[in-house]
């Protein structure tokens, strides 16, 4: 008998029971949602700031380490000047940094295949902690290194790198970027993601400037200790400020699991054609997805380099010290996360109004929920409303707006994709005119303004696909992402270092400007099902 009450009084509606049904992927209600969020956000930024930290001593550490191999051979000159300014030395620099980006692009696309495996198997909180972890122990490798020097030091650095195949960057980022779309509603995604990237470019920042001042101030081998310590309290932090999430548990039997590469580079399949039906009853092969991926692989080809080339360009044609690079890149990386923190978001939602649909129309998106998750309120829960914007002030977390009457479009994020990597073309092109040091600073106030193309991109791809595939479709576009930035270290590092030695560096910026308009002309070809339409 008593089971049975208390078998009614779960069942019967409490005071702490939600007045509407809860999504899957909603975990968290009222003041507690936005608070997690916000905890989120500012993970992003801390633990950006530790990677960030020994991006500028790395270069002048390479430079270094590279001059004392240079010099063991030959003769050290006797005029006061920098013995490490020739052409024979910077090229081999620039050899060995593209070596030591591109493994870590090749280790770090591993760890992205391994983090999306461990966000299933252990959740995403766990995955994270892995994902920060490990980058400490790297970087305890790193000190080694940096002590050693020479030779020696530089097959050290680059040798461990291999730890980043268990944790490292990308991994983390598509740690947080699962978290956040398990805590904010679909049509905040586009928003959210792009605040996570703004806070990642503000950390980043504050790490490049921060690890070039210390470099400067107190030794090269400094900010590489820092960061050991840093990464050790971001452990912390996780573990004691992030709430555990369950874990989607895999719906696929054993035999239907792809096995061999096919498995490891699954995500990618959320690229191919996918089968519409279109209003008028005709089956259509839908190729949007497909655009997209290839658009923002060249996207990244063209802008992912960009960094690096303005550090190793400020370094070699205008002779910029560590604290001079530092607030360089500390500039363009807080404008940049500045833009995607408070500007991005409104241009977003000032855009999607401004191709909102009539009422009559319902968005191919909100037909394939509809068909999908039956009546519109039915998908809607307190913790999506309230997680959605950490901007607005609390207020009563149980009650839901009106949404019945407002239908909104989606198109606009791929319409920003398409005009912001258009803008990065036209702004890295007019690098290619600098030829003072002081306008270095105007080239990295300027092309902060074409930021959001990686954001808009993921949010475009997570309408494009089926809810439940969140997890993949971020770890797919990642995954382009990675692919991405190991062809462009690999392609412009050589363009680089083959310029660098006819000393013509200034014209990579246009090899860079011509890929980036090559990838707004095939985003131009993605593009949603017809309105109406319906997946098969």
């Amino acid at each position: 008998m008593a089971s049975r009450l208390g078998q009614a009084d779960i069942s019967r509606p409490q005071e702490t029971t939600p007045l509407l049904p809860r999504e899957d992927g909603d975990v968290r209600e009222g003041k507690r949602g936005n608070s997690v969020l916000f905890r989120i956000l500012l993970c992003g930024l801390i633990v950006s700031i530790s990677f960030g930290v020994t991006q500028v001593p790395m270069l002048f550490v390479f430079r270094q380490m590279t001059c004392d191999a240079y010099y063991e051979h030959h003769g050290v000159p006797s005029s006061p000047t920098d013995r490490c300014a020739k052409r024979p030395i910077e090229a081999r620099m620039a050899r060995e940094v593209t070596i030591l980006a591109a493994s870590t692009t090749i280790f770090g696309l591993m760890n992205l295949l391994v983090t999306g495996w461990s966000i299933k198997r252990f959740g995403v909180k766990r995955a994270l902690l892995i994902q920060v972890f490990w980058p400490a122990v790297r970087l305890a490798v790193q000190n080694v290194g940096v002590m050693a020097g020479s030779n020696a030091g530089i097959l050290i650095m680059q040798g461990s790198q291999i730890i980043t195949i268990i944790g490292g960057p990308s991994g983390y980022i598509l740690s947080l970027n699962s978290f956040i779309t398990d805590v904010v509603a679909h049509e905040h995604r586009t928003s959210s993601l792009g605040r996570l990237a703004g806070s990642m470019q503000v950390g980043s920042a504050v790490g490049f400037l921060v690890g070039g001042l210390v470099g400067e101030a107190l030794s090269i081998l400094a900010p590489f200790r820092m960061t050991l310590a840093l990464f050790l309290l971001c452990f912390v932090y996780i573990a004691l400020a992030l709430p555990s999430i369950p874990h989607q548990q895999e719906t696929m039997t054993p035999s239907e699991k792809p096995k061999g590469m096919i498995r490891f580079f699954g995500p990618l399949r959320i690229f191919a054609p996918q089968r519409w039906t279109l209003p008028n009853g005709r089956s259509s092969r839908q190729y949007g997805a497909l655009a997209l991926g290839v658009g923002v692989f060249l996207g990244i080809l063209a802008t992912g380099y960009i960094v690096m080339l303005l550090q190793m360009y400020s370094i070699d044609e205008f002779g910029f010290s560590t604290s001079a690079n530092g607030w360089l890149i500390f500039m363009y990386s807080s404008l940049r996360g500045a833009f995607l923190t408070f500007v991005f978001p409104r241009i977003i939602s000032r855009g999607r109004k401004w191709l909102q649909p009539s009422p009559r129309e319902p968005s191919t998106q909100e037909v394939e929920h509809g068909r999908e998750a039956g009546p519109q309120h039915a998908s809607i829960s307190p913790g999506e409303i309230e997680v959605t914007d950490p901007m607005d002030n609390e207020t009563e977390p149980l009650i839901a707006p009106e949404r019945n009457n407002k239908q909104e479009t989606y198109d606009f994020d791929l319409l920003y994709a398409r005009c912001s990597l258009l803008a990065d073309g036209l702004l890295t092109g007019l690098a290619v005119f600098v030829s003072e040091g002081w306008q270095m600073y105007i080239l990295a106030f300027l092309l902060p303004l074409a930021a959001g193309t990686g954001s808009a991109s993921k949010g475009t791809i997570l309408q494009m696909i089926p809810s439940d595939e969140r997890v993949d479709a971020l770890a797919g576009i990642t995954l382009v992402e990675n692919i991405a930035r190991l062809s462009t270290t690999a392609v412009f590092g050589a363009v680089f270092a083959a310029l660098a030695e006819l000393g013509k560096i200034h014209l990579v910026f246009l090899c860079n400007a011509g890929i980036a308009l090559l990838g707004f002309s095939v985003l131009c070809l993605s593009c949603f099902p017809p309105k109406g339409s319906k997946r098969t």
